[in-house]
């Protein structure tokens, strides 16, 4: 029952703290069997309230607005509805940039981090910015790493998806690194590309899921993240193949091609390098978890 005010006017119940804001999201998330429910839970109502997890934790006595726990509401209803936590914030972290993202590419991995880390040692060795080519450049996340870390000072991006394109460009704009060049390609790949023109420096994280491995994806990647950057085909080589057949012809002498691959394909990409003979030095690396996910090769210096 609400306290009369003085001259008869009722005083509105004060709503919920953040803190017992958070407390409630947390209970739905573990409710729906939600992995990292507080954690999820603090992300959730950061996103919702335009706060920093350091301003949660030391505000979350404050209490909440209507407007402010509707909001949260709506952004746990897309969680619950199956929406990444990333396209629910807007944005991720890769690296030292933020990207904006959402459904129109792949969301960054922290795989994919770890396949720059490769390319960084790589590139101690050789000093100098390089010419890169990425290819699937989804969000734009290696391409722009490779320039803001002063891997590349140039990179062209390639990618058959306009909407990935789009997202990219909004995302080097953002992180404000020159010379990106974004081009849409053909499912062919090398065509995209002048006649002669050449890189030190290839990359890509192709699409390496299965055909019949798609339709048992986790519900948030399966229903909205872009099925052109996960399907490989049946084997999930398809795009893995043109790309590494394509290759020779296009590094630089010294060049390398780094790949992200799905960790059951090691045996067969690296069968795949030793096919081409202009190309070297072909190896499989893991990942933090030991699980073999990266290749890569050389295109040997002439003698």
């Amino acid at each position: 029952m609400t306290e009369p005010r003085p001259g008869g006017a009722s005083r509105r119940p004060a709503g919920p703290t953040r803190r017992e804001i958070v407390q409630g999201v947390r209970r739905e998330l573990e409710l729906a069997g939600l992995e990292a429910p507080r954690v999820e839970a603090e992300r959730l109502v950061t996103a919702a309230l335009g706060l920093s997890r350091s301003e949660l934790a030391v505000s979350g006595g404050e209490r909440v607005d209507p407007a402010g726990a509707a909001s949260v509401a709506r952004a746990v209803s897309r969680r619950l509805e199956g929406q990444p936590l990333q396209h629910i914030e807007g944005t991720v972290d890769f690296r030292r940039v933020r990207l904006v993202s959402d459904g129109r590419a792949l969301i960054p991995r922290p795989e994919t981090e770890q396949l720059l880390d490769l390319v960084a040692a790589w590139h101690r060795d050789r000093g100098a910015p390089v010419d890169a080519l990425d290819i699937g450049v989804g969000s734009g996340a290696i391409a722009i790493a490779l320039l803001d870390e002063g891997i590349a000072d140039r990179v062209v991006g390639l990618d058959v998806s306009a909407d990935a394109l789009e997202l990219a460009r909004e995302n080097a704009r953002r992180a404000n690194v020159g010379k990106l060049e974004l081009r849409a390609c053909p499912p062919d790949i090398w065509s995209a590309l002048g006649p002669d023109e050449a890189f030190d420096l290839i990359i890509s994280n192709p699409p390496y899921v299965t055909t019949g491995e798609c339709a048992d994806l986790e519900r948030c990647v399966r229903d909205h993240e872009p099925r052109v950057a996960l399907d490989g085909g049946e084997d999930g080589l398809d795009v893995i193949r043109t790309v590494v057949s394509g290759t020779a012809g296009r590094l630089r002498e010294g060049g390398a091609l780094f790949l992200e691959i799905g960790m059951s394909q090691g045996s067969a990409v690296l069968r795949l390098l030793q096919a081409e003979a202009a190309l070297s030095d072909g190896r499989i690396g893991t990942d933090l978890a030991g699980r073999p996910r990266f290749a890569s090769a050389r295109k040997a210096d002439s003698c």
